[in-house]
């Protein structure tokens, strides 16, 4: 007989929903990946300009592998008023949980501010169990806010009662702890659908090497002014390339720049995608590009890696713990005269980077059944506390 599962529920600061299709998908990839040992329904609260009821509307999907509980509230520019809503909203969703779907034997909460004050407020979600993934950046020493001193005393408050805090890099744990926030900490990376991205059976060759960057397009953290300054050094000795572009962030504010260093014909831009779309343009590129400031382990550089397809990218946050010479290379924050080295350096050599070796690293370090695994240890290890 097989033992029963573990009835586990996710809650989230930030979740794929009708408000935000995008925000926190790493997030609901981390479900589906716990869903492969453990029972797993997740319960997301949100505000939403477009629900104009004073009742909050529930919607219950099973998406994949994971129950979900939407539960959409009122906006409202009152904050006694919203905090009112919004964990009146989570009590009310935890119990038609209770009564509908399972008694979670233990509870996982993503990102600890604001959905981590649940533990701290509400009596229904202290009686169980928790542990913590944390993704935000915040944390760390070159984030260009603070975390005040109110939330500071909170977050170490939740972290030190959680049974595992699970930031997605080794790098971000350590800043936390560095901010007094002590805990048990287990690393859990984000997790990449290695079917989905896979390297091609047959690569075709190109006059040009595809070079590609995804991200937000935010202009501090991700410095896409700085890539595309290095871009423009390395067009001055070599024409064999072009950038395509993929974001869900503001492009237009880059073209008058891209224009004035002639590289109106080297970047493209293909906007937003989805998962299958960035995976099939992800398979066909030739190496991704980051020049970010900070990070902590971004979810496109294993999905590149799964690809086969080696990262250039500045040495921030957690992306050294993986990316080696194997997988790619790293340059230093900034230094947009060494990305143009490294970057012709990575051109004129591909047959450094084994695609069969870097998808096989991807499928025991960030795959669905790695991933999952590791959250039922945790799981297994909290319970038995």
């Amino acid at each position: 007989m097989s033992e029963k599962k573990i009835n586990v529920l996710f809650v989230s600061s930030w979740y794929p929903s009708r408000v935000h299709t995008t925000l926190g998908n790493f997030v609901q990839k981390h479900a589906e990946a716990a869903a492969l040992y453990s029972e797993v329904c997740a319960l997301y609260v949100c505000f939403d300009e477009k629900h104009t009821s004073r009742k909050p509307q529930m919607v219950f999907e099973e998406l994949r592998n994971v129950k979900t509980l939407y539960i959409y509230c009122k906006k409202t520019s009152n904050p006694f008023l919203r905090f009112y809503r919004y964990f009146n909203a989570y009590q009310q969703g935890l119990k038609w949980i209770v009564e509908h779907v399972f008694k979670p034997d233990l509870i996982n909460a993503n990102i600890v501010f604001p959905v981590g004050l649940l533990f701290y407020f509400l009596k229904s979600f202290k009686s169980y169990p928790f542990v913590i993934n944390e993704h935000w950046a915040g944390y760390l020493s070159v984030y260009p806010a603070r975390v005040g001193f109110l939330k500071k005393y909170l977050l170490r408050k939740i972290i030190k009662r959680a049974a595992a805090v699970m930031p997605d890099s080794t790098d971000l744990g350590n800043a936390m702890q560095q901010l007094g926030m002590k805990g048990h900490y287990e690393t859990i990376t984000n997790v990449v659908d290695t079917k989905l991205f896979s390297p091609p059976q047959d690569k075709k060759l190109t006059d040009k090497k595809h070079l590609l960057h995804i991200s937000t397009l935010d202009p501090h953290q991700k410095n896409f002014i700085g890539l595309i300054n290095a871009l423009a050094m390395l067009k001055e000795h070599r024409n064999d390339f072009v950038l395509d572009v993929v974001s869900d962030g503001d492009f237009e504010c880059y073209r008058e720049t891209i224009a004035q260093l002639g590289l109106e014909a080297v970047v493209h831009f293909h906007g937003k995608l989805d998962t299958a779309g960035v995976a099939a343009i992800t398979a066909k590129a030739d190496i991704l590009l980051l020049f970010s400031r900070y990070e902590n382990f971004p979810c496109v550089i294993p999905e590149a890696i799964s690809c086969g397809v080696p990262v250039l990218s500045t040495n921030v946050g957690g992306i050294a713990e993986h990316l080696d010479a194997t997988l790619g290379c790293l340059v230093e924050s900034g230094d947009e005269k060494a990305f143009t080295v490294a970057l012709s350096e990575m051109l004129d050599h591909p047959e450094k980077y084994d695609a069969t070796f870097m998808h096989q690293y991807a499928e025991t370090h960030f795959s669905y059944q790695a991933v999952g695994k590791q959250y039922l240890s945790i799981y297994q290890q909290t319970l038995r506390k």
